[in-house]
């Protein structure tokens, strides 16, 4: 109501105005009786207004299920149903910047204006990314397959983190092993598996070590990155080889717009960090970006020693690393997609050994150019893709004075080149895909022997079927299936690897199960390294299988509870893993790889609940794992597995600052394989965040600020690896993008 007139209710609240409209003409008096009260309707109280709309793909116009739709103010976040509609509600008035994200689709920006006190429509259009080998879905269909985590761009910028390691270390059932402080190499394992069985795969191509099997998160410059999904169980069916307790997708920056930004942060320990993007987008004609990252720290941090190494305190030396990475890329938009990637990277770090034998002068480097190119189109209910992907990586590891002689310096040099080819029949509710995939990789290493082979070769087909079906009183199933049939020369055998899920939904619940199988070649270096002091490679190790794991999964998604919204998510799993590949030592204390059969059985559990108009954030993780040795001679837990672990993050939103809190537990686990001797007691490490907008504008300015390891916890995962401590943490970003 307006409160302006003349009568004498109102008169006594504006004595003045009601004098000055008494003397004006009747229409001049209605006039600025108008105009007054448009004028008084922003003072007023403000209705706070909703935004719905339906999440689609530009391609074919289906729904996206699972699709996340953030407001860039922190009003409001939530996820699109299985039609892919959505509600934001309690907006403050006015335009909001909203960022939509699903996996397999390029993110979006768009400026929608919420209404006081009503709702406005807002259909979302969204462009796949390009098919390559590590494509979940051309068409973008809800997994059901797997238990999959998906980190958006806007979630890394929140982080405030500068690695890929420490980001993924909240994911249930993940477990980040780390050999020290920043810059050290760092490998994950999923639900009490080996670094070597889990598949990293950045931009379509994989990067575990043609040598080891191994994925060294740290070599991967967290810049760079646009998306990164974590899909927990056997995934072989449709990754191939390596995929034996999971996968690691990391899709490379794309613009969203056009884009300039820089970011440059400072730390403790000599740490120093810088990164700079430049990208651009015509829409309908072709988008483009280059991403440039330098990340150096001296290390040299100052640790306890272990009582059982006779305590006291040390500096750990020989700990500087160095990492320069350029990447590049660039799509045209037509009936018929092109994209073109490229990127290069160049590290090196000191190694400093254990504590129990600290090395001076053992030197770590890598330099890697990777590129590829892929064409896409979709006509109707048909959508094919072709993809030709490249890598050329060198390697050396020197030590001329080591703690343990002799001294040694090795080089290897790896290239592979991979190509696919993809097809998808069907569309949002029925489709079928089917694909082949051939790789060859060269390798040459002065630490194999002669008869390690040069070349390996991998030729894989797959099949997958999808279909969803409303079964009535507000339930829909879906049932997933697939299979993969492959041929690798390390193995000399044509390997199959099936899997299958079913999941039923109604409203925000979703129940699935599914069940697999997946296998994972030795690698080179434990087959024929060259033999070393009390060291000896195994060239009779055969393949690891998982057979029979079988998963149970629950989500709850975005349920309104008062002002609450919740998600949440269970799952339990079973497997048998024959011939995990773990080392151990004979009679002699002579250390071999061998194939030993382990039993993993455990659970996850997730859950976040936001208050969307206070800005506030809460989520918890806790993961139980249980890989046990399945043979005769050995009993207990895999040696550095925790059997449980976990994490609690808060966060908040208000005004120009967004600050949270993360706490990661990891519990109490073994140092000697089969063996309950010397366990490491369980740890708790909490880290801080804050990012600070100090200008608005065109150029808006952001202050980082952090601390981790917030309470000095002096913790370490692996015995005689400690790490750093407390680390302060100052940074600056600034950002000019426009989505038009």
């Amino acid at each position: 109501m307006c409160f302006f007139g003349v009568d004498n209710r109102h008169a006594t609240r504006t004595p003045a105005i009601a004098r000055a409209m008494a003397v004006l003409h009747p229409a001049l008096r209605v006039a600025l009786l108008a105009l007054l009260c448009a004028a008084a309707r922003p003072a007023l109280a403000q209705v706070p207004g909703e935004i719905r709309g339906r999440v689609t793909s530009r391609s074919d116009g289906h729904g996206i299920a699972s699709a996340r739709i953030e407001d860039a103010d922190g009003d409001a976040t939530t996820t699109s149903g299985d039609d892919g509609a959505f509600t934001l509600r309690g907006l403050t008035p006015g335009t909001h910047d909203l960022r939509v994200t699903a996996i397999g689709y390029r993110t979006a920006h768009t400026a929608i204006s919420a209404v006081n006190g009503r709702t406005t429509l807002a259909p979302i259009a969204l462009d796949e990314i390009p098919a390559r080998l590590a494509t979940v879905s051309v068409r973008g269909i809800t997994d059901t397959s797997g238990d999959a985590t998906a980190i958006s761009r806007a979630a890394i910028d929140a982080s405030g983190q500068q690695e890929l390691a420490p980001l993924l270390a909240g994911i249930p059932g993940v477990l980040i092993t780390r050999q020290g402080g920043p810059g050290a190499p760092a490998f994950i394992s999923i639900r009490g598996s080996r670094a070597g069985e889990v598949l990293v795969i950045v931009d379509g191509q994989p990067i575990n070590s043609a040598l080891s099997g191994a994925a060294d998160l740290s070599r991967i410059p967290l810049a760079d990155v646009e998306q990164v999904t974590v899909i927990r169980g056997a995934a072989s069916a449709r990754y191939g080889p390596g995929a034996l307790a999971g996968v690691v997708l990391v899709e490379t920056r794309r613009p969203t717009g056009t884009e300039l930004s820089a970011t440059a942060t400072i730390a403790s320990w000599g740490e120093r960090d810088a990164s700079m993007s430049a990208g651009f987008d015509a829409p309908g004609t072709a988008s483009g970006v280059v991403t440039i990252t330098r990340n150096s720290t001296q290390g040299d941090f100052p640790y306890l020693i272990p009582p059982e190494r006779g305590g006291g305190n040390a500096v750990r030396d020989d700990d500087d690393a160095t990492l320069t990475s350029i990447s590049a890329s660039a799509d045209s938009h037509g009936p018929v997609g092109l994209s073109i990637h490229g990127s290069a990277t160049n590290d090196g770090r000191g190694l400093p050994g254990s504590v129990a034998a600290p090395d001076c002068c053992a030197r770590d480097g890598d330099s890697r150019f990777a590129g590829g190119l892929s064409a896409h189109a979709n006509r109707g209910l048909i959508a094919w893709s072709i993809a030709l992907d490249a890598d050329h990586e060198r390697t050396r590891y020197v030590d001329t004075e080591p703690s343990i002689p002799p001294a040694y310096d090795v080089r290897s040099a790896t290239t592979g080149v991979i190509g696919a080819a993809t097809v998808t029949i069907g569309g949002p509710a029925t489709s079928i895909a089917a694909g082949i995939e051939t790789r060859s990789l060269s390798i040459a290493s002065t630490d194999l022997t002669a008869a390690a082979p040069s070349v390996e070769r991998d030729d894989g087909a797959w099949a997958q079927a999808r279909a969803s079906h409303s079964l009535g009183a507000g339930l829909t199933g879906a049932l997933d299936a697939a299979i993969r049939v492959e041929w690798n020369s390390i193995v000399h055998a044509v390997v199959g690897s099936p899997r299958a899920g079913l999941s039923i939904g109604r409203g925000p619940l979703l129940l699935s199960l599914s069940g697999g199988e997946s296998y994972n070649p030795p690698s080179l270096a434990d087959q024929y390294f060259r033999e070393g002091v009390l060291v000896r490679p195994n060239p009779n190790l055969r393949p690891e299988r998982v057979r029979d794991e079988i998963e149970a999964r629950l989500a709850l998604r975005d349920v309104t509870l008062g002002p609450a919204r919740i998600s949440g998510e269970a799952a339990v799993y079973r497997a048998d893993i024959d011939g995990m590949i773990l080392w151990f030592p004979d009679f002699q204390f002579v250390w071999s790889p061998d194939n030993y059969d382990v039993h993993r059985s455990g659970w996850d559990a997730s859950t976040q609940v936001a208050f969307p108009r206070i800005g506030l954030s809460l989520q918890a993780t806790l993961s139980a794992v249980s890989a046990d040795y399945a043979g005769p001679v050995l009993g207990g837990q895999v040696a550095y597995q925790p059997r449980v672990t976990g994490s609690i993050s808060a966060g908040i939103t208000r005004g120009r600052v967004t600050a949270n809190l993360t706490t990661l537990y990891a519990g109490d686990r073994r140092t000697i394989q089969g063996s309950a001797l010397n366990s490491l007691a369980a740890y708790w490490i909490t880290n801080a965040r804050a990012t600070v907008r100090v200008a608005n504008g065109p150029w808006p300015l952001e202050a980082l600020l952090g601390v981790d390891d917030l309470l000095a916890a002096r913790a370490a995962l692996l015995f005689d690896y400690p790490y750093p401590g407390r680390t302060l943490r100052l940074g600056l970003r600034i950002r000019h993008a426009s989505t038009g």
